[in-house]
């Protein structure tokens, strides 16, 4: 009988962490705006090598942040879990207009798309 016990409580300790890790999944806290647009930066600055493009040498004083926008990610288990993507899009004085689209929780870049590309 103790042994029945003891089992329930540690599947019910599990149970609890297992909600509390999945909560924590689900509502994470996405990147600011500053970060945002400071990751930006840093994308186009030293792009990764998977997205094919080359490092931009800009002058950030003329660089504004225009737009920002959050979109689900797609896919099942991105959906179960809400995770999201952080579009950012930059807009120089000569009205070159660049969007950034990167994770919106760590600032990972994902794509690149403007009159850089």
């Amino acid at each position: 009988m103790l042994k029945g016990k003891n089992l329930k409580k540690e599947v019910f300790s599990i149970l609890l962490l297992l909600i509390i890790c999945f909560a924590y999944a689900y509502q994470k806290p996405i990147l600011t705006a500053g970060k945002a647009t400071d990751y930006a930066a840093l994308c186009l600055q030293f792009p990764p090598k998977r997205l094919g493009i080359k490092a931009v040498d800009i002058n950030w004083d003329d660089i504004t942040p225009k737009k920002f926008s959050i979109d689900k990610k797609s896919g099942f288990l991105n959906q179960i879990t809400n995770q999201r993507e952080l579009s950012v899009t930059l807009k120089a004085k000569n009205g070159e207009e660049l969007n950034v689209r990167m994770d919106a929780y760590n600032g990972r870049c994902l794509e690149v798309t403007g009159p850089l590309n």
